[in-house]
């Protein structure tokens, strides 16, 4: 099967879509270097790239309070994470740059090898996410680890809190080397944020409970809040019912992980099947080659099929990540 497949393969597609990614690409720097044209030699190409970015940043706040969808927020945030949390694993301009022109590549070369628009517009989206939705795969893995310490967190948290006068913002930043391993990049990112004087302390203390995303952290965060706006002398005594109200709830975990194990152990013996079933129909009709690879419709279906596995096998890895669990 791989044989056939690599034998139908359409290398001058892939030409034919960097070239025209290329060509794209080479359009949008000639504009950039018209509009900088006054700028010295050494300082141009560095200040195109500056004001472009700028500029698209500008636009992207701009569109995010119009549609009230902070999606770069999220993206910036889910890049910091995966990182140390002072700085993005990777530039999220950039990263986004480049997302699109993945998209693009493969919008072109879906359509040239398909000559399906529909067909070849999906697999551009899907193209353009794709980078996306590993990112998110990622940052959802460090906040599942992140859930797994928190625990132990709480209980650090507290002595923290308790050594450091009471005061909860110098907790967070003085946790040091009694933060779990897993915690710190969220820590670290948490800790910027708090630094941040033009952003209010409880909205910077609920990206905690975002990141993380169960209850166990939303009740950690109120209880934070609430000691911080002086409700209460000490959350000592809230702090220590959560920790044991967190011992009890591990053991409830046990049969989620199960049921994930077992949807993925489906979702690969699925995929198995498939192969060879489609192996096993080309060996029994030797008709079966020429429809899967040298027609129309038989791409459009292998396209179509690794489309709807690609979707569904990030969706199920994305449904395991989420959720109130330890």
């Amino acid at each position: 099967m791989f044989q056939s497949f690599l034998s139908n393969f359409s290398f001058g597609a892939i030409f034919f879509s960097l070239t025209i990614t290329i060509l794209f690409a080479s359009f949008m720097f000639f504009i950039l270097m018209l509009g900088s044209s006054r700028l010295s030699k050494e300082n141009r190409t560095k200040a195109m790239y500056d004001t472009l970015r700028a500029n698209s940043l500008r636009k992207i706040k701009r569109y995010q309070k119009e549609w009230k969808i902070e999606w770069f927020d999220a993206l910036e945030m889910w890049l910091m994470v995966i990182g140390n949390g002072y700085k993005p694993k990777y530039d999220p301009y950039a990263f986004l740059v480049t997302s699109t022109g993945f998209g693009v590549f493969v919008f072109i070369y879906v359509l040239k090898v398909t000559l399906t628009f529909l067909l070849a517009m999906a697999c551009g989206i899907v193209g353009f996410l794709l980078p996306i939705l590993l990112v998110y795969v990622k940052f959802l893995s460090v906040a599942s680890a992140t859930r797994k310490v928190f625990l132990p967190f709480v209980d650090a948290y507290t002595q923290t809190y308790l050594d450091y006068d009471r005061v909860v913002t110098l907790a967070f930043k003085e946790l040091g080397n009694r933060c779990p391993e897993e915690m710190r990049s969220v820590i670290n990112y948490i800790n910027l944020c708090i630094a941040d004087s033009t952003v209010p302390f409880e909205k910077s203390i609920l990206k905690f409970a975002e990141i993380l995303n169960f209850g166990w952290a939303h009740d950690f965060v109120s209880i934070v809040i609430s000691g911080k706006n002086g409700e209460y002398k000490s959350i000592e005594g809230a702090l220590n019912n959560l920790s044991i109200s967190l011992w009890a709830a591990k053991s409830v975990d046990l049969d989620r992980n199960a049921t994930i194990k077992v949807v993925f152990l489906i979702m690969t013996v699925l995929t198995v099947v498939a192969f060879l079933l489609m192996q096993l129909n080309m060996e029994f009709l030797t008709e079966a080659k020429q429809m899967y690879f040298a027609t129309p419709e038989g791409i459009n279906m292998l396209t179509i099929s690794v489309l709807i596995l690609v979707v569904s096998f990030l969706g199920a890895l994305i449904w395991s990540k989420r959720g109130n669990r330890l």
